[in-house]
């Protein structure tokens, strides 16, 4: 297959873009919307479709407004639509309304990726982690933070996120304060989880009666060991891990972890020895007391300790590792969202303005995700599409990707920037440039 070129991965994005436009006129915004509390009434004024429409052409946009917003809006209805109507309709419920478009509209045109070899037995490979950005102080109550030594309230937003990675697909979006941390977050997945599913997390989502449920609803889980949890043999007697490694250099066995006594298989490779010593490094260097390592913990730190329910039949252990690398890809995805996709530049004057922002940003980066799927399975697979590059070159084609959203010319659309946003507005508590010239030169100043 020949390497993708200029004009096959423009038709590929149109032909990304127009599916949308087609999934969102067949999505029953309506019920999506009335069940999360967003609308109360059937709308006179703006049809949902039009209102979705209006947000993806502006997602790629670096800073939204209300104006900005209402003004599209109204092109998309072919009506006028005022910031003042769109503030009305705004409300925090705006946030659970796009989340549950954002989960219909890319929860199921994914293209799967060629899957075989150790991840074959698998229908989807659920990625879970979180992202955070600090909020203006005046959010605090809504999106708190944490707090400084004079307690003073800081406001600080989390983006909880779960993507399929196979399919690049979203399964779950949500947006807290900065105090529900992952601990608290880690049941979400519960609700997402379907038989035949892998879960990949990092340690802030560890919690043993969580990887249990997983293991109720036929799913599998990979996750790394959280030092302190207590270690037992099947029969129920305590087991020294850091002595069994000792004696035996590596470990692949079915145990029973913690008070509650939940059966995992637990495997141990040994770290490479400027890991284990950097691991170390960082764990003297902590001023906190609370975390002050014990021997044994400093011994732990020379192995890399995974947690699994998968069977070994289905994986050596010398897959692990590298199976456990793949939740790296989350951390790119978020990078790719905070470094080339705006999605640190929202509009925080208030909650759900902030909410409808982050949301619609939330829209554009899930899309250049996606779009960067599709790009890999159409190309050589001698080379692979870099998601950061992608981020960077469509992040920079605001103007192109609402207009091929919205099917206008670039000419068209800016005449509408032209007529929208190009004047000043009028104000009774003070005048602009022109209207104080006017007044010099007809000697009133």
């Amino acid at each position: 297959m020949s390497t993708p070129t200029t004009p096959s991965v423009a038709h590929t994005l149109t032909a990304n873009l127009q599916q949308i436009r087609v999934q969102i006129a067949r999505l029953d915004a309506q019920a999506m919307a009335r069940q999360s509390g967003f609308l109360q009434r059937t709308p006179r004024k703006i049809p949902l479709p039009d209102f979705l429409l209006a947000l993806v052409a502006l997602a790629a946009e670096a800073t939204l407004s209300l104006e900005r917003i209402a003004a599209v809006i109204g092109l998309v209805a072919r009506l006028t639509y005022t910031k003042q109507a769109l503030h009305k309709r705004l409300n925090a419920t705006v946030e659970h309304f796009l989340a549950q478009v954002a989960t219909a509209l890319f929860g199921e045109l994914g293209q799967s990726v060629r899957t075989q070899g150790w991840l074959r037995p698998f229908r989807r490979v659920l990625l879970h982690d979180s992202t955070v950005q600090a909020l203006p102080d005046h959010l605090a109550d809504l999106f708190p933070g944490s707090s400084n030594q004079r307690q003073k309230k800081r406001a600080a937003l989390k983006i909880q996120f779960i993507a399929d990675l196979l399919n690049a697909t979203v399964v779950h979006c949500a947006l807290s304060g900065f105090t529900r941390n992952d601990q608290a977050a880690a049941p979400d997945i519960l609700a997402v989880t379907r038989p035949g599913d892998l879960i990949l997390r990092d340690l802030g989502y560890f919690a043993l009666p969580v990887l249990a449920a997983i293991e109720q609803k036929d799913a599998f889980f990979l996750s790394r060991f959280k030092h302190g949890v207590r270690v037992y043999d099947l029969t129920g007697q305590p087991l020294d891990l850091a002595r069994e490694l000792k004696a035996q250099g590596r470990f692949d066995r079915e145990v029973l972890l913690g008070a509650n006594r939940v059966r995992v298989r637990v495997v141990a490779l040994p770290a490479p020895e400027a890991v284990a010593n950097e691991r170390r490094r960082k764990a003297r260097a902590n001023h906190d007391g609370r975390l002050n390592p014990s021997r044994e913990h400093l011994c732990l730190m020379g192995w890399n300790i995974f947690l699994t329910n998968v069977p070994r039949a289905v994986w050596p252990a010398k897959a692990l590792a590298s199976l456990y690398r793949l939740r790296w890809r989350i951390e790119m995805i978020f990078k790719a969202w905070k470094s080339h996709l705006g999605l640190r530049q929202f509009n925080a004057r208030s909650g759900s303005l902030l909410c409808l922002s982050v949301m619609t940003k939330l829209l554009f980066c899930v899309l250049v995700y996606r779009f960067c799927q599709a790009l890999e399975l159409l190309g050589d697979t001698r080379r692979h599409i870099s998601l950061l590059r992608l981020a960077r070159i469509i992040g920079q084609c605001a103007c192109l990707f609402a207009v091929t959203v919205l099917e206008l010319t670039p000419a068209q659309w800016l005449e509408h920037h032209l007529t929208h946003h190009l004047f000043y507005e009028q104000r009774q508590d003070r005048k602009n440039y022109f209207e104080l010239l006017a007044e010099l030169n007809a000697g009133l100043g």
